[in-house]
């Protein structure tokens, strides 16, 4: 075959896309630059991966916030859509239909967990709003966490003092001692807290957890994040 001719030109062209390729992201390979961070597209490098009411998956932007879709993240927050509350499954975390007073409990990481308000008793979210231990008393905001510290949900009990809100809330099963613990403190609200966790397997990885402190953060980034084999450093904030 002579090669000195138009086929040449247009096999050499097709050479130099084909090795472009390498390098392209995830998603439609139709999509152009300019749509990535959009949905069915890839997801951008820099903070705002895709667009909002998106999340990235494996580099393409999917829709988000739906049930049994990925929650959506906006500034280091995960958050669902109408009253789906965002829960971590073994495949990560999803938006589910559970969580609100009169729903069934959300299982979250091995846990039954309920929205701010409810606690779960034989599967279901039961209203707890202002459990009168003392009906002249204050009312403290109790933080209910897993054992491997990972914030679960709030609870409010009316007492004289923080110590006797602690006593009521486990003389009157607001939580399961088998799995959860009070924590010491009162009236600290959940955060959505940033870390980055580091394994052998997945490297270095951004994630968010829910804590009531720092401290919690990474310990139970520390029990749920890093896999059997365990993290080789758990760091506040995103990675670097």
């Amino acid at each position: 075959m002579n090669l000195n001719s138009p086929l040449r030109g247009l096999l050499m062209l097709c050479m130099v896309v084909m090795a472009g390729c390498g390098s392209c992201q995830g998603g439609n390979s139709e999509c152009d630059p300019g749509q990535y961070g959009t949905n069915g597209c890839a997801c951008r490098t820099d903070s705002a991966g895709c667009d909002t009411g998106l999340a990235c998956n494996s580099g393409t932007c999917v829709p988000c916030g739906g049930e049994g879709q990925e929650c959506c993240v906006a500034a280091s927050a995960t958050y669902c859509g109408g009253s789906l509350m965002c829960v971590m499954e073994s495949g990560g975390e999803l938006c589910r239909n559970c969580g609100d007073v009169g729903e069934a409990c959300c299982n979250s990481s091995g846990s039954q967990v309920c929205n701010a308000g409810g606690n779960c008793m034989g599967g279901t979210c039961q209203s707890i709003a202002a459990t009168a231990c003392d009906a002249g008393g204050t009312v403290f905001s109790l933080g209910i966490e897993t054992k491997q510290f990972c914030a679960v949900r709030v609870v409010d009990v009316r007492a004289t003092s923080a110590q006797k809100a602690m006593e009521c809330a486990t003389a009157s099963a607001l939580f399961d001692p088998m799995t959860e613990v009070l924590t010491a403190t009162p009236n600290i609200p959940i955060q959505d807290i940033e870390v980055c966790v580091e394994t052998a397997a997945e490297g270095r990885r951004t994630t968010t957890v829910r804590a009531f402190g720092e401290y919690e953060a990474q310990r139970c980034a520390r029990f749920t994040r890093c896999g059997n084999d365990g993290c080789l450093s758990v760091r506040l904030g995103a990675c670097r």
